[in-house]
């Protein structure tokens, strides 16, 4: 019967983990980061697909191994939007399991269960899951290097030893998915010095990393954004460093469609809108302190299992090493610093939760037991609602559309259903791979360092000059907050257009102008 049971749960938290990962698939458009990946990914060999990544001053530079395993993948499965995305979905469902057996390893069966599921449901995790963007496949392999440095915590030798190779293995592959896994595997150096303060095991954890890695720590000290972190092209921070904090934690524990649509905080009043989403950020706030608390309590108490507080020590260093580093990484580089670039952080904090209410350590006196065993059930009730928020934070990104994705989809059809042979359609600020991935080749594509080059005072000259006096034009916008023009394009444009119609889709807008002579 406890077999049966055991089974059960495993395969309910799979089966949670496949639906919420392959639900919607390919629902929405791809977006302009997946546009990214498309175009990293396109090329007729490997060697030919790695020189376009390197060669890229960009942050994609320092994580080619997505973009040659998605070079591979669709070559085998094809090029829709669900084989595709199917990979980063596959490595989230990978990801549950291989946590769960972390879990199962240190823990046990019931605080295995907890942490698989607390993954499973994790709207940080399903998003990533449901993109064609690196992160699933990092996280997943954050997980492998979990599962394989945990065999620190046991005093089976020769267990260490295949433990050691292994976790060196995937930390390569790791550093050669993204400069971040550094940050996370110094992290395990870090807690293990701290915890165990054994200089001989460190070394043996240390060294087939550092060998393993070699390739890639040289390729990254190499790089000129080891010498001038800022000449990588990335987004830069405009926004106070604690306000990046306290995104970074809120965006991992419940995901961005928790709260408000993040298009509505980039205009003025996003203060109002924060405010009208206060019981959201009132529920969330009380049940991570109820965790928190629980958590900290339990640490502070003697355990008479000891085994499992040492783990729970080991994993809070890891979990806040990690943390410090990656904050002091953003402060640095100048990076607008995103949940998504602290992916690693969920592996360590989702295997702590449990630890608030399962192993309830006990004081010596039963006055202090009572409190803790008070104060465990509160835990547990704060982990089901924190279950709860992140279903609900999914339904918000499955169904509702004020949390969708950029809508390249609906723009492209837009215009070829609406452009006649006689009109031109120019891309100002977007992807141009998503308009020929979608059906359109006529679109011309003229970005912001190429439009200083066309002849014109402004940019209505410009755009009559680069569409050989075109009657109608069509202007597409992506993500039209970023655009230097956003306040003066239409006045330019009226000196020799007057605008006909504009039509807006998600983060996609696209103006109609007609010639004025």
């Amino acid at each position: 019967m406890k077999q049966s049971k055991y089974y059960f749960f495993l395969f309910a938290v799979i089966t949670i983990s496949i639906f919420a990962r392959f639900f919607s698939l390919q629902n929405q458009s791809l977006w302009f980061d997946e546009g990214w990946s498309l175009a990293l990914s396109d090329a007729t060999s490997l060697q030919e697909n790695f020189h376009k990544i390197v060669n890229r001053e960009a942050g994609d530079k320092y994580q080619p191994l997505y973009y040659l395993i998605l070079f591979y993948w669709r070559s085998f499965f094809g090029e829709s939007e669900f084989a595709i995305r199917s990979l980063s979905a596959l490595l989230g469902v990978g990801s549950v399991i291989i946590v769960y057996f972390t879990c199962l390893n240190i823990y046990g069966k019931k605080h295995a269960f907890w942490s698989s599921l607390i993954l499973a449901v994790s709207s940080f995790s399903v998003f990533y899951s449901q993109d064609a963007r690196p992160y699933s496949l990092l996280i997943f392999i954050a997980s492998l290097q979990i599962y394989f440095f945990s065999n620190s915590l046991k005093d089976d030798k020769n267990n260490k030893i295949i433990s050691q190779v292994f976790f060196g293995i995937f930390t390569a592959i790791g550093t050669f998915g993204s400069v971040l896994t550094m940050m996370f595997t110094s992290a395990f150096y870090i807690s293990h010095a701290i915890v165990y303060r054994n200089f001989k095991e460190w070394l043996r954890w240390l060294i087939p990393s550092v060998i393993f890695s070699l390739p890639m720590i040289w390729f990254y000290l190499s790089s000129p954004a080891a010498s001038d972190p800022t000449a990588t092209a990335v987004t830069r921070t405009g926004l106070p460093i604690i306000q990046n904090i306290m995104f970074v934690i809120y965006g991992i524990l419940v995901g961005t469609s928790y709260g408000p649509p993040l298009e509505e905080l980039r205009g003025d009043n996003k203060i109002d809108i924060l405010l009208s989403y206060w019981p959201h950020f009132l529920i969330f706030f009380i049940i991570i302190t109820v965790i928190i608390i629980a958590l900290v309590k339990s640490f502070l108490r003697q355990s008479k299992k000891r085994s499992y507080q040492r783990a729970d020590y080991f994993f809070t260093l890891i979990l806040t090493s990690s943390f410090l580093l990656n904050l002091l990484f953003a402060i640095f580089t100048k990076i607008n610093w995103l949940p998504r670039h602290s992916f690693y952080l969920c592996i360590p904090l989702f295997i702590l939760i449990p630890s608030a209410f399962l192993h309830n350590y006990q004081a010596q006196n039963e006055e202090g037991q009572s409190q803790i065993d008070i104060l465990s059930k509160f835990a547990k009730i704060a982990t089901i609602c924190l279950v709860i928020m992140n279903v609900y934070s999914n339904f918000n990104y499955y169904l509702d559309p004020i949390y969708g994705k950029d809508d390249y989809r609906s723009a492209v059809h837009y215009l070829i259903k609406n452009r006649d042979a006689s009109a031109k359609s120019v891309l100002l600020l977007g992807q141009i791979r998503l308009f020929k991935y979608y059906g359109d080749s006529s679109t011309l594509y003229i970005p912001p360092y190429i439009l200083k080059t066309v002849k014109g005072k402004n940019l209505g000259e410009k755009i009559n000059t680069a569409t050989n006096n075109t009657n109608t034009v069509f202007l597409i916008i992506n993500r039209e907050f970023y655009w230097e023009l956003k306040d003066k394009f239409k006045t330019q444009m009226s000196e020799l257009y007057t605008l006909e119609n504009e039509e807006s889709f998600r983060y996609v807008k696209i103006y109609r102008f007609r010639s004025n002579k």
